[in-house]
């Protein structure tokens, strides 16, 4: 009897220095409250890449669509669903080489929108021109000289695209 005396206040105090400790774990977890918190969830969710930095967000919906880059010349377009209490979880990213222009899409609301970004050059202007049912749409233009996300409600369920940044040398990336 005196033997349990002894330890049970050893055990006792082992299991709640446990128990703080995954508390203090859980809460310590970034939430994507802020952009450092997302580029934490960057860098622990994205193989390829790595020491991520979100250059520019979009709000789209309830969702935040970040844009970063990495230490090793990639980048990437991450999408951020809110989870409540002002926290979010990273839902899907996109990376490339950061010469390439990325281009992927996201639902919000029953809505699809085409996301694209190109971080490989200082750009003046981005054309887009989709094909629907094999007829050219007009060419949507856009001002990049911000880098700014480009976000466009997709116009049918079956469509493709074709994106074009151009400098203020008139040179192309494709």
């Amino acid at each position: 009897m005196a033997f349990r005396k002894k330890w049970l206040p050893a055990v006792l105090a082992v299991a709640v220095c446990v128990a703080v400790a995954c508390i203090f774990a859980f809460s310590s977890a970034p939430g994507g409250e802020t952009v450092e918190s997302r580029q934490e969830m960057l860098n622990a969710a994205i193989s390829k890449g790595g020491d991520w930095t979100i250059l520019k967000e979009l709000e789209l919906e309830d969702c935040v669509v970040s844009a970063a880059y990495s230490a090793d010349r990639k980048c990437a377009l991450a999408v951020f669903e809110p989870q409540g209490n002002g926290t979010y979880k990273l839902r899907t990213s996109t990376t490339r080489d950061a010469d390439q222009i990325i281009v992927t899409s996201t639902m919000e609301n029953g809505v699809w929108y085409d996301l694209v970004w190109f971080q490989g050059a200082k750009t003046k202007y981005a054309e887009i021109t989709y094909t629907v049912d094999g007829q050219v749409q007009d060419t949507l233009r856009f001002d990049t000289e911000d880098m700014e996300i480009l976000s466009i409600e997709n116009p049918q369920k079956e469509y493709s695209m074709h994106v074009v940044y151009y400098d203020g040398e008139g040179n192309k990336y494709e």
